[in-house]
């Protein structure tokens, strides 16, 4: 969906990635965002007249009305047990990197992902500012904060695709992720190269400590870098399929691995 905010802000404006550059203005990226949805809102008849509160739509429960018929979410509320947890590793990975506490602060809506569908957290974009916690998850901090920062990587880039598109085709090409995994979009490839990319910078950033599946801190790091460049192999292979947006931020993730 590209709107008139994307056409007055450049996407050059945002001041590089979320989570990726100490630039990036998330304040600019927010308000365009807000206005954005308010249009759509009005499309929508969800407003008449002047919006009182555009901000308003970048609340997570405002913004899933603006969805055409999104698909029930597989949920549970979090318990207040776990509510604290997840608000102990956004600070935690504040500390560690201090630039990314306002992208933490992202209104997001944290749930339990039910039924477990296998995966340890999920997000989709269909689900705007909507994250899935599976009890796995939850098994130590380390897993927590990972999984977390993870999916708040897709839900910011989900914020950006909501203004800049960065696939070139309908339908787009479907390929696999390094993993494996099949079916996936050239966005959907970006995104996954952004969260390796978010994730190496927070374990560079705390060295002692030991990554989440106990293998030593180096060969995680290592592993995360190749994943990446398995993603931008991939992406190589698909430039015809991308934007210019979605060539200019895989552009920008490949010099920051």
């Amino acid at each position: 969906m590209t709107t008139t905010a994307a056409v007055r802000l450049p996407l050059t404006e945002l001041g590089g990635m979320p989570l990726i550059d100490d630039g990036f203005v998330p304040g600019r990226l927010l308000a365009a965002l807000a206005a954005a949805r308010s249009v759509r809102a009005r499309r929508l008849a969800l407003v008449t007249g002047a919006d009182p509160d555009p901000l308003r739509w970048v609340r997570p429960q405002e913004a899933i009305r603006l969805r055409d018929d999104p698909p029930l979410i597989p949920s549970l509320p979090l318990t207040p047990s776990e509510e604290r947890k997840v608000a102990a590793v956004l600070d935690e990975a504040a500390d560690l990197v201090p630039v990314w506490r306002p992208l933490l602060a992202l209104p997001i809506q944290y749930l339990l992902y039910h039924p477990d569908g296998g995966a340890a957290s999920a997000s989709a974009v269909m689900w705007p500012q909507h994250i899935l916690l599976a009890k796995v998850a939850f098994t130590t901090p380390a897993t927590l904060r990972e999984q977390v920062i993870h999916e708040l990587c897709h839900q910011w880039l989900y914020a950006i695709q909501e203004l800049w598109p960065l696939e070139a085709t309908d339908p787009p090409p479907r390929v696999a992720l390094p993993s494996g995994t099949p079916n996936r979009s050239p966005g959907e490839v970006i995104g996954a190269a952004h969260v390796m990319a978010a994730l190496l910078r927070l374990h560079r950033a705390d060295p002692a400590r030991p990554s989440v599946f106990d293998a030593p801190h180096e060969r995680h790091i290592a592993g995360l870098a190749a994943y990446a460049r398995g993603c931008f192999q991939t992406l190589d292979s698909l430039q015809e399929h991308l934007t210019p947006a979605g060539l200019q931020i895989t552009r920008r993730l490949k010099e920051a691995i």
